[in-house]
């Protein structure tokens, strides 16, 4: 019987919501016959691991480290096959700044954007005037830190702060609209979801608390340009495995905008990747075996 090592956990902000999925993925590997250890994220690991001895890993990070390519990293040198994206995909996904560069530089629409670095490049955003503006870590995942503001003095006075946190921090532009998502496991792009928070933003809260947020099966001609967007997104950025493409439609223009691109999905009871599957007829067993199936590792 085959050995899979689950990583899930580590330090990150989004280190509760990994070890949710990464136990969710633990459970459904465990019906489906294989031998599973679940290992936390810590300095340890490689230890660890080398007396496990796993045929197959299953990285399910969300944050750095482990989402940005370090665990895919480490795996690669211990040559332990994996789940998911490798380390150059990882971390270009990880960093929205230049996932925006690289669909930007391909023509592929995102909301218009600035970074700083740290707190004392603020000042460098007295020439940014596309209010509200979203204001969120460029490394981080779930919506942790993103908040809208609606004028220079709330940029100024949230920016500092946000960039003492997380470092990185991304201004873009907010786009007045509908929100979308479409799924991308071992070569199939499953039906996108339209995403309606019952009130305000699809932020962390809502994200992981149910019943604040209702999702749609998005059809038809709309459903058809999501799914082509997101082949154009996998394309362009490399992707092999495993992704969830997040979206804004502007319904003044009729324009989809790309916001980001997750390399590691939510694998929790109100994740989406799980959800846009059984839409399409997969349990979540099944989804899990075609994302290690997408990798070569056959039981």
């Amino acid at each position: 019987m085959k050995k899979v090592a689950v990583i899930y956990g580590g330090s990150s902000p989004e280190a509760d919501i990994s070890r949710k999925s990464g136990k969710a993925v633990a459970n459904a590997l465990r019906r489906l016959g294989y031998t599973v250890k679940e290992f936390e994220l810590d300095k340890d690991l490689a230890c660890r691991l080398s007396d496990f001895a796993p045929d197959f890993a299953f990285p399910v990070l969300h944050g750095s480290p482990g989402e940005d390519g370090t665990v895919q990293g480490l795996l690669e040198v211990m040559n332990i096959p994996y789940a998911g994206e490798g380390v150059k995909v990882s971390a270009l996904c990880m960093d929205k700044d230049w996932t925006k560069r690289i669909l930007k530089g391909f023509g592929i629409p995102t909301p218009r954007w600035v970074c700083v670095k740290n707190p004392s490049e603020v000042e460098l955003l007295n020439d940014w005037n596309l209010f509200p503006a979203v204001v969120k870590p460029a490394l981080g995942g779930s919506s942790v830190g993103l908040k809208v503001v609606k004028d220079p003095q709330g940029l100024k006075e949230y920016a500092p702060s946000l960039s003492q946190r997380f470092g990185k921090v991304l201004i873009e532009e907010f786009i007045e609209g509908r929100e979308f998502t479409c799924g991308f496991a071992g070569g199939k792009i499953f039906t996108p979801l339209e995403i309606s928070p019952k009130k305000g933003l699809y932020d962390f809260e809502t994200k992981y608390t149910k019943g604040l947020a209702q999702f749609k099966p998005v059809h038809g001609t709309l459903g058809k340009r999501i799914k082509s967007l997101t082949a154009r997104v996998v394309e362009v950025l490399e992707i092999e495995n495993l992704c969830r493409v997040d979206f804004r439609y502007k319904d003044s223009t009729g324009e989809f905008f790309v916001l980001e691109v997750n390399t590691i999905p939510g694998m929790t009871g109100t994740s989406l990747l799980p959800l846009m599957a059984k839409i399409d007829g997969l349990s979540f067993e099944e989804l899990i075996q075609l994302i290690i199936f997408a990798k070569g590792f056959v039981d």
